[in-house]
């Protein structure tokens, strides 16, 4: 199964950069934020396991966080690899830091949706259970056949209300197919057993973003992730929500750290 495409997004400079979409999106949604990373890099942006290819992901075929970064680990250069990540890309990314600290020379995040971290405190355990059930409900969509329900279910979550009747009848097809895929992420995710003592023991540079609208449980993901790395920068993007690296690609990339912009940016609300 091919993950990756031939052309990265821009292959003329020689540090590489991975970039990790997040749950039914592609590589694509990060070529509108290209231009504020800095020229050094080669930006790398392929589209996971499930993504890259035309048919659809078997319904019920299950998927794991380590499967996703045994296909990633071709792209790991031996001298180290800065990765920047969203949503589940950014749990990917958290996972190839897991295994391979070495080859990571820092992590930029937009809320990893490591939901299991939520279920090792009791203050954080009610939004655990509920996006628990937000995922089953999106599953039991999924297994019954109604994959549109399934997309809108998934897409009013993360984007608002309204949102998925906003978007034109192809999109919603094409997200509706990638469902599957989606449903076996949510899965993987709360089957995830590492604890947030585990990334605690970093040493790269770990920059943290979220947005202020974001739901809860991502809220709270991130929190736990800070507590874990003390040393880690963290910024919080006033007025956004979780897909801001689709929706405000610009407002995010002025909050990335100093060492992936191209240039001083306005600091982020």
């Amino acid at each position: 199964m091919s993950i990756v495409r031939p052309a990265s997004i821009r292959a003329d400079a020689s540090a590489p950069l991975l970039c990790l979409h997040s749950s039914g999106s592609t590589g694509r949604q990060w070529q509108s934020m290209t231009a504020a990373l800095s020229p050094r890099f080669s930006v790398v942006a392929p589209d996971l396991v499930g993504y890259a290819d035309t048919l659809r992901w078997p319904t019920g075929k299950p998927a794991s966080l380590d499967d996703e970064v045994e296909r990633l680990a071709p792209l790991l250069s031996a001298n180290g690899i800065d990765v920047l990540a969203h949503s589940y890309g950014a749990a990917v990314a958290l996972q190839i830091a897991l295994r391979w600290p070495e080859r990571v020379r820092s992590l930029t995040l937009y809320e990893p949706v490591r939901f299991a971290l939520l279920f090792g405190d009791p203050q954080t355990q009610a939004a655990g259970e509920w996006i628990v059930g937000v995922g089953r409900r999106i599953g039991l969509d999924v297994m019954s056949g109604n994959l549109r329900a399934a997309a809108a279910r998934f897409v009013d979550y993360w984007s608002g209300e309204g949102a998925w009747v906003s978007l034109s009848p192809r999109h919603q097809h094409v997200l509706a197919e990638r469902m599957p895929k989606v449903h076996a992420e949510f899965e993987a995710l709360f089957a995830d057993p590492v604890p947030a003592s585990a990334v605690g023991e970093f040493a790269m540079p770990v920059h943290l973003i979220g947005g202020s609208r974001s739901p809860l449980p991502v809220r709270m993901v991130l929190d736990v992730l800070a507590d874990a790395l003390p040393r880690a920068t963290r910024t919080t993007l006033a007025g956004l929500g979780h897909m801001a690296p689709v929706t405000d690609p610009q407002r995010v990339a002025a909050s990335l750290p100093a060492w992936l912009r191209a240039a001083p940016l306005a600091a982020a609300a």
